[in-house]
């Protein structure tokens, strides 16, 4: 049976995405995304364009790992919101080892001309700038 989502409310679009990336539905995922988006790597870089943002969630849907998030907050404020949560991530590697980690994202989302929220600027490595 396919879960559906009501990708006009922010948490739903959460959900879908995540959702996205636990089934390896690389098309899904790109479609979270606003066509301005910034998606924010790691070690700081900030990756522009539904092409090279493509880039980086082809790692994310080999891997289909779980995502659960908690305590989330969202602000919205017209056709834009922050999202802020905790998350955990559980998933195998290509090469059999498994892989945990947890951490904090947040992104600024948009609401498109269909109310449909997309990511504007998604920072999941977000919590780590409050690490020493």
């Amino acid at each position: 049976m396919t879960e559906k989502f009501d990708r006009t409310v922010p948490a739903e679009a959460v959900k879908y995405f995540r959702n996205c990336i636990l089934n390896g539905d690389l098309q899904g995922v790109l479609s979270c995304f606003d066509e301005d988006a910034i998606y924010i790597e790691r070690d700081g870089k900030e990756i522009s364009g539904l092409q090279n943002i493509k880039k980086s969630m082809v790692h994310l849907c080999t891997w289909k790992p779980e995502i659960i998030g908690n305590k989330h907050k969202v602000t919205i404020v017209g056709n834009l919101a922050i999202w802020i949560d905790k998350y955990s991530l559980k998933a195998i590697m290509p090469d059999g080892n498994p892989i945990e980690m947890s951490g904090a994202t947040s992104c600024i989302m948009k609401k498109n001309d269909k109310g449909v929220w997309l990511w504007l600027v998604d920072n999941p490595f977000a919590g780590e700038i409050f690490e020493d």
